[in-house]
């Protein structure tokens, strides 16, 4: 229950990110195409400028007369040619100029069109944004006003087990998020096995050995250089900030959010939604995992475009995540939110 309506807020939260994503991209795109229509509006006034030009310079110079008067100024045949063919080339520069003058104002009645059109797709991506995060802030309410009863459940079950057991509850806690680490490497080690590894949802991907000096065994904050050092030191240094969905800093952070200024600190330009960013990225297996890398959890663990949650990993079975709204960025346990779905590297 309670990991169902984690997956539901996540999904509506993604939802938000990526329609967000999108409006940025209707906006770039509407202010590209407005200043394409304003180029081609000035190009059409110059067009006309140089027509204008060319109609009163053939009216000064007599316009329709032009030819008798060439005829009668001329002293010879062949004068008369060289007369004739100064005037073809005169009116084909005046027969060009009106060419010109049409086309630009096509292209400029075409540009401003796709401008206008490029304006409204803004306007519904806009709207989009909006409605999707109306969408994720009900979810989120959702789930924080299921959690509460949840943990409640979850405590009085825990006790439960303490007293059966003849334990403190903080041991039997322990206890059970032993268990639950327990249940998840097994889980992810069987999917490495089975080449669990993804891209766009389709199996296949064979995981290869655990490098050496696997990740597992080593401790945070880890001693990474380069930029994985940078992505790490920055991801750290957001410790305690708060959880808002479609948060990317300086202040709060929703969980992918996180991940793209980590990644772009590093010198990495990724989307901000973790969907688009996983299929952006080398698939690996659990057993390939390194500091620095990306893991994800999905609704469906074969398709990544249900992808709700992602965190960084730093070590020895921890990662660094922004959790959920009145959560703060925060490491905790590579299980913490089940079995993850899928494992990326930048």
């Amino acid at each position: 229950r309670l990991h169902d309506l984690e997956a539901s807020a996540g999904l509506a939260a993604e939802a938000y990110d990526t329609a967000v994503a999108q409006a940025a991209a209707a906006t770039r795109a509407a202010a590209e195409a407005q200043t394409r229509a304003t180029a081609a509006l000035d190009e059409q006034h110059q067009a006309e400028r140089r027509l204008g030009a060319f109609a009163a310079d053939s009216y000064r110079q007599g316009g329709d007369m032009a030819q008798v008067l060439a005829l009668l100024h001329a002293n010879s045949l062949h004068d008369f040619a060289t007369r004739q063919q100064a005037l073809a080339n005169y009116e084909a520069a005046g027969t060009q100029a009106v060419k010109d003058t049409r086309q630009a104002t096509h292209d400029a009645a075409a540009a401003r069109q796709k401008a206008e059109q490029a304006a409204r797709d803004q306007q519904a991506a806009e709207a989009q944004a909006r409605a999707a995060r109306d969408r994720a802030q009900a979810a989120a309410d959702s789930e924080q006003a299921a959690v509460a009863g949840i943990k409640a459940q979850q405590d009085t079950l825990l006790r439960q087990l303490a007293a059966a057991h003849g334990v403190e509850l903080g041991l039997e806690r322990q206890r059970q998020a032993g268990l639950a680490e327990l249940a998840g490497r097994q889980e992810a080690a069987r999917r490495a096995a089975a080449g669990a590894a993804r891209v766009s949802g389709v199996p296949g991907y064979a995981p290869g050995p655990a490098p050496a000096g696997s990740a597992h065994t080593l401790g945070a904050p880890p001693n990474a250089a380069g930029a994985v050092g940078t992505m790490l030191n920055y991801i750290y240094a957001q410790l305690g900030k708060p959880y808002v969905w479609g948060g990317a800093g300086p202040d709060v952070f929703d969980c992918s959010g996180l991940a793209m200024r980590g990644l772009e600190a590093a010198g990495w330009s990724f989307p901000h939604p973790a969907q688009w960013q996983y299929l952006a990225m080398h698939p690996l297996a659990y057993n390939q995992l390194r500091p620095g890398d990306l893991v994800f959890w999905a609704a469906n663990d074969a398709n990544p475009h249900t992808i709700y949650h992602e965190a960084i990993y730093i070590g020895n079975d921890r990662i660094i995540q922004a959790p959920r709204p009145g959560g703060v960025v925060e490491i905790q346990s590579l299980w913490v939110n089940g079995t993850p779905s899928f494992y990326g590297q930048p």
